[in-house]
């Protein structure tokens, strides 16, 4: 499927991906048929060679800042958490918004839109937002980890609690997601 997904349009592509048998015979027969800039794509791959194939862990890394003179960090260019209920694309969804946002008033107030003075609000808006995200996602990951008798006891308790409390549990539902 790699060689496909630079050799086929997303169409096909997305018929490729509902085939459960014939993958193989099926990319040939639309290799034939499709047009593309065999300069412009990378080499067909064949195989991995034994050992080769790495992981990448899932750790919290956050940037020590989002911006620079024509330069801002979003998603997870700037942050990554554990991957607890998407929150990672809703804290990238919420830097894209808010960048977007800052570029629109720079424009219209003939601002140069790579200034670092431009893009100091989004840095100023996402970066604590995302900071206090990351330490919930992390501790809730820490949380979960923890399968001690009362540590479970405890968990469920709390969860039941804000379950109870519609007011609280429509609040933490907005913040997780990116509704503030």
């Amino acid at each position: 499927m790699v060689n496909a997904a630079f050799r086929l349009s997303p169409v096909d592509l997305a018929y490729m991906h509902t085939q459960r048998q014939g993958q193989a015979e099926e990319l040939l027969w639309r290799e034939k048929h499709t047009e593309f800039d065999v300069q412009r794509i990378p080499q067909r791959i064949v195989g991995a060679q034994e050992g080769t194939v790495a992981s990448f862990p899932l750790r919290m890394r956050h940037a020590d800042t989002y911006i620079g003179e024509r330069i801002a960090l979003v998603g997870d260019a700037a942050h990554t958490v554990h991957p607890l209920a998407g929150q990672g694309l809703n804290q990238g969804q919420g830097d894209v918004q808010s960048l977007a946002s800052v570029i629109e008033y720079a424009v219209a107030h003939g601002q140069d839109i790579g200034a670092q003075l431009s893009l100091e609000p989004y840095a100023a808006d996402r970066y604590a937002t995302n900071n206090l995200l990351m330490g919930v996602v992390d501790k809730l990951h820490k949380l979960y980890g923890v399968q001690s008798g009362p540590v479970v006891a405890l968990r469920s308790f709390g969860l039941q609690a804000v379950d109870a409390m519609s007011g609280l549990k429509g609040f933490l539902m907005r913040q997780a997601a990116g509704g503030g």
